[in-house]
């Protein structure tokens, strides 16, 4: 007996970004794409230009963690932070091995320096190798082969940079939650479950612009007024 496979119903991603001070949705896109890491520099960039500001501080989940639009973000004066709960999945590093942006190279636990050998254009990842693993004293404890290979990231530095930060002020984290998850809750609760009505990319798009004129007005008036919003 034969089967035919359902067709895959479309999905779409609904990216906003919210200004902390004023609680406002200052921008908003709808994609295709089910991932969200290659939206961080896209979003950012129009928000800053929104804002019409030079630079600007954006707060995400870990889902948005791609080092080269974290390196793209920072080259625009836009420096961002992930969540602290999941800085784990971002580091691209085994702890012990420290990278040095000035010399790209990455010291070992034993002290010495790895240097690139090799270059992954696909994954954008550089091999690092170093010539001293088999007289190492660490070498049964690193890698039961010839040598340790490490694969750092083409961005590496924008990397432990934005690492960096996550550490110096995790008190940015409750505000980003705080922040964002207020208007994705109301608006699924205003759409009555949170599913898009309309089919197609631009009549998602146009759909997903109402809803945040909506909760903008909403918050609008709750936070200053119906008499501060309405000309006299």
């Amino acid at each position: 007996m034969g089967y035919g496979r359902a067709p895959k119903m479309p999905s779409y991603n609904l990216q906003s970004v919210v200004d902390v001070d004023s609680g406002l949705i200052v921008h908003h896109d709808v994609s295709n794409d089910a991932n969200d890491s290659p939206m961080l520099h896209p979003v950012s960039v129009a928000a800053k230009k929104v804002l019409e500001v030079d630079q600007i501080q954006v707060l995400t989940g870990g889902g948005y963690s791609n080092a080269a639009e974290i390196a793209r973000c920072e080259r625009e004066g836009i420096r961002w932070q992930p969540d602290q709960a999941r800085r784990h999945e971002l580091r691209s590093l085994p702890a012990q091995f420290v990278y040095d942006n000035a010399c790209d190279t990455i010291r070992c636990p034993a002290g010495k320096a790895l240097r690139p050998s090799g270059l992954h254009t696909r994954n954008r990842a550089i091999r690092y190798r170093t010539s001293a693993c088999p007289s190492c004293r660490l070498k049964p404890r690193c890698t039961p082969g010839a040598q340790r290979t490490i694969h750092g990231l083409v961005d590496q530095g924008a990397l432990d940079r934005m690492e960096a930060r996550i550490y110096a002020d995790p008190s940015l984290m409750p505000i980003r939650r705080c922040t964002v998850e207020h208007p994705f809750g109301t608006i699924k609760r205003m759409s009555g479950g949170g599913r898009f009505l309309t089919r197609g990319l631009r009549a998602v798009k146009a759909e997903a612009a109402l809803s945040i004129l909506a909760f903008n007005i909403l918050h609008a008036v709750n936070a200053f007024g119906s008499t501060a919003i309405i000309p006299s």
